[in-house]
C-alpha cells in the first residue's frame, strides 16, 4: 500500500518531520544549558579584586616587614571587614599580596584568595603575617610594581566589580622606571590605584604618592606617620575599600 510505512519511498520525508518535531526540546535544552552557565559564572564572581603591593626594599628593614604584614593581618582580622565583605551583592572578595623591591623583583606572596567568611579570612591573615620576606637589594621599583600588579588583576580568572591596587612604601621610584605610563595604563585598565604612604615626616613623600601614584574612581590615600602608624592606617584604608561594596 502506498501510505504503509515499509514504503522505503516515504522514510526521508519521516525523517525530515520527525528531526524538526526533536529540534524544539534540542533548543530547549541548549537555552537552558546557556543559561546554567551564564549564571554559574554570575555566581563566581567577586565584589572586589584587590592587590596589596607592599615595598619591601632596601629601605625597610625586618622590624618594619613584620609591622606591614601585621598590620596587613591585624586589619583584615577586624570584625568590620568581615561585615563588609558579606555586605556585597557577591558576598565574597579577592585578595593578593604582591612583595616588590626592585624593578625586576616582584613576587606573589599571597595568590588569589577568596574572602567569604570569618575562617577564610583567617587564613589569608595568618599566611600574610607568617610569610618570608621576597626582595633584592637595589633601589625603589615603584613603575614595574603597578605594571605587574595591573598584570595580575587583568589576568584574574573571575568577573569583579571592582579592581584595585592597594600601594604601600616609603618611596619614590628611583630605578628609572615611568610612573606616569604605569599608572596611566593601570587606569585605562579600568582599575583604581589607592596608596599607603609611610611618610616618616616627608611631605614629599605624601604628595608624590597623591599627585602621581593614586587615581581612579574614588581613590585616596592614607598616610602613615611613621612605620608604627602603618597598622591603624592600613585598618582604616581597608575598611573605607570594603565598606561600598553594596553600591
Amino acid at each position: 500500500h502506498p501510505l504503509c510505512p515499509d514504503n522505503k519511498a516515504l522514510w526521508p520525508v519521516q525523517s525530515i518531520w520527525i528531526g524538526s518535531f526533536l529540534s524544539l526540546p534540542s533548543l530547549l535544552l541548549k537555552h537552558n544549558r546557556l543559561k546554567e552557565i551564564v549564571s554559574v559564572k554570575a555566581a563566581m564572581g567577586v565584589d572586589l579584586a584587590l592587590v596589596f603591593a607592599v615595598d619591601v626594599s632596601s629601605s625597610v628593614d625586618e622590624g618594619d616587614y613584620k609591622l606591614q604584614m601585621g598590620g596587613i593581618a591585624q586589619a583584615l582580622r577586624n570584625p568590620v571587614a568581615l561585615e563588609y565583605v558579606q555586605s556585597g551583592p557577591q558576598r565574597k572578595v579577592a585578595i593578593s599580596l604582591v612583595q616588590w623591591s626592585t624593578a625586576k623583583t616582584q613576587v606573589v606572596t599571597l595568590d588569589w584568595h577568596i574572602l567569604v567568611d570569618g575562617p577564610s579570612i583567617e587564613a589569608a591573615a595568618l599566611s600574610i603575617e607568617t610569610q618570608e620576606r621576597r626582595w633584592s637589594m637595589g633601589g625603589t621599583g615603584m613603575a614595574a610594581a603597578l605594571e605587574f600588579c595591573t598584570n595580575l588583576l587583568n589576568t584574574f580568572p573571575m568577573p569583579a566589580r571592582r579592581r584595585l591596587i592597594d600601594v604601600s612604601g616609603d618611596g619614590q621610584d628611583n630605578e628609572g622606571g615611568d610612573v606616569a605610563k604605569a599608572r596611566a595604563l593601570t587606569l585605562a585598565s579600568g582599575i583604581t590605584i589607592n596608596g599607603l604612604p609611610i611618610i616618616e615626616g616627608s611631605q614629599y613623600i605624601e604628595d608624590y604618592y597623591r599627585y602621581k601614584i593614586i587615581g581612579g574612581p574614588g581613590a585616596f590615600i592614607e598616610p602613615a606617620v611613621n612605620i608604627l602608624a602603618f597598622g591603624r592606617a592600613m585598618q582604616s584604608k581597608l575598611l573605607r575599600e570594603l565598606q561600598d561594596l553594596d553600591a
